[in-house]
């Protein structure tokens, strides 16, 4: 209901007949369509054991507002709804129980040095996706310099809910009973063409400010040597632990016009807030290292081919899932991309071995682009497991068709249809792993656009 309040202002806005005034909408309604059958462990047996098929229809409606012409210069209404709904079905498919969001809803005054929203947000950073109900002022001396402040109420990662609505706490009981206040700085810089810095701080109270609930940093820096080389980084922290979660080192050597080689250093360890319990379960930290090779000697081919090397901690909690785990995976991958004309190819194939057993797996896609907008696609896929997290004893194949494009002057429609089957499947452990995923989609903008004068086309 809440979330609903705050869409409310921006669409009463949008909607107003005031003739100064200008909106561009966007609607999507996107239908899905998966029949599968479910697997479950069975404690008692030790095993897993296969379901009934099911299948689900869930159903998305986004609508997208930008509104503008206020007689403020640089003054813009924002909002994006969605609803959700299931035509039918025999799964528990997520949030589908949760019929309506409201994703982004805010005021903005854009002008040449500074920017000012307030409403429903959400930022992506080096920290991750954080939503909250607030204030983002940013400021840019420069055009190469920005720095930003935002605060607010925040709302749970992955939900757009408070952290402490019923709603969630139904499903976390251990959550506190309070909301929190989310409070942030950021800053980037760009002080020549080849090189970029950021850092980012972060901290969540809980909202009567009697406790903490996480405090965080985060650093991210790309830098050119020369035109051949560039280097980059980034890192977070936990300051609250006084702990490192991810960081990354890494380097990239151009080796020809279109060419180049990446290697990479880097560690993973995930940061969790102070009022989850799940950091007693230690999460599967680990480090390692990647190197990957791009070549085009034209522009019509490029082929590519990676290796990297994970190093994991030991486990510190027991599991059903995990049993005979190796401390260490090994991945290796190579692809190709072939053009002429309208006509594309492509072609990849991974090996994963050792952490989770052994994985193998490629697929094959070509498409065709027509002049007027629509572009044609098939695709084929075959993968396998062996051991842990496996497909069973056998092999998945899928094969499945893509087209999109218009549909008169406004109307976008997108369709994609997958089918999976299993095969070779035999013993009592070879579990039927057939599915069939379908999708369809339809994207309809009206209204003025605000980078061109008149309708939107």
């Amino acid at each position: 209901m809440r979330a609903a309040l705050l869409a409310l202002p921006i669409v009463a806005i949008a909607a107003a007949p005031l003739g100064a005034q200008s909106a561009r909408v966007r609607s999507t309604t996107t239908a899905r369509y998966a029949e599968l059958r479910p697997i479950r462990y069975d404690t008692v047996s030790g095993s897993y054991v296969a379901e009934p098929v099911a299948s689900a229809t869930p159903l998305t409606q986004d609508v997208e507002i930008s509104a503008w012409g206020f007689g403020v210069q640089g003054l813009r209404a924002y909002g994006l709804v969605r609803g959700r709904a299931a035509l039918g079905s025999d799964l528990v498919w997520p949030r589908y129980d949760d019929h309506f969001d409201a994703l982004y809803a805010f005021l903005e005054l854009e002008r040449p040095h500074y920017r000012v929203r307030a409403g429903r947000q959400q930022r992506a950073s080096g920290l991750g996706f954080y939503a909250f109900d607030g204030l983002t002022a940013t400021v840019r001396p420069w055009a190469t310099v920005r720095v930003e402040g935002y605060g607010g109420r925040g709302l749970a990662r992955g939900f757009l809910e408070p952290q402490n609505s019923e709603a969630i706490r139904s499903l976390d009981p251990l959550r506190p009973d309070k909301g929190t206040i989310l409070l942030g700085a950021s800053f980037w810089a760009a002080p020549s063409a080849g090189s970029s810095f950021s850092a980012i701080y972060q901290r969540e109270l809980l909202s009567d400010r009697s406790g903490l609930v996480s405090e965080r940093a985060a650093l991210d820096a790309r830098v050119s040597v020369g035109r051949l080389v560039v280097l980059s980084g980034s890192a977070d922290a936990d300051l609250a632990l006084g702990a490192w979660g991810r960081a990354r080192l890494g380097a990239l050597v151009r080796i020809g016009r279109r060419s180049y080689v990446e290697v990479e250093a880097f560690r993973y360890k995930p940061l969790l807030d102070l009022t989850t319990i799940w950091g007693a379960f230690a999460p599967q930290a680990h480090r390692g290292a990647s190197a990957s090779l791009h070549v085009s000697p034209k522009r019509s081919l490029a082929l590519t081919s990676s290796f990297t090397y994970r190093r994991y901690e030991p486990l510190s909690s027991g599991t059903p899932f995990l049993v005979d785990i190796q401390d260490d995976a090994k991945q290796f991958a190579v692809g190709a991309h072939w053009q002429a004309g309208n006509l594309a190819l492509d072609g990849s194939y991974r090996l994963q071995l050792d952490f989770g057993g052994a994985q193998s797996g490629g697929d094959v896609a070509a498409a065709f682009a027509r002049p007027a907008g629509w572009r044609l696609g098939a695709r084929g896929v075959a993968f396998q497991r062996d051991e842990a997290f496996r497909v069973t004893n056998g092999t998945v194949y899928g094969a499945g068709l893509e087209a999109r494009g218009p549909i008169g002057d406004r109307v976008y429609v997108r369709g994609e249809l997958m089918r999976y089957l299993h095969r070779k499947l035999s013993g009592q452990a070879a579990l039927d792993w057939n599915q069939t995923r379908g999708l369809l989609s339809l994207e309809w903008p009206f209204g003025a656009n605000p980078d061109r004068s008149g309708a939107l086309r």
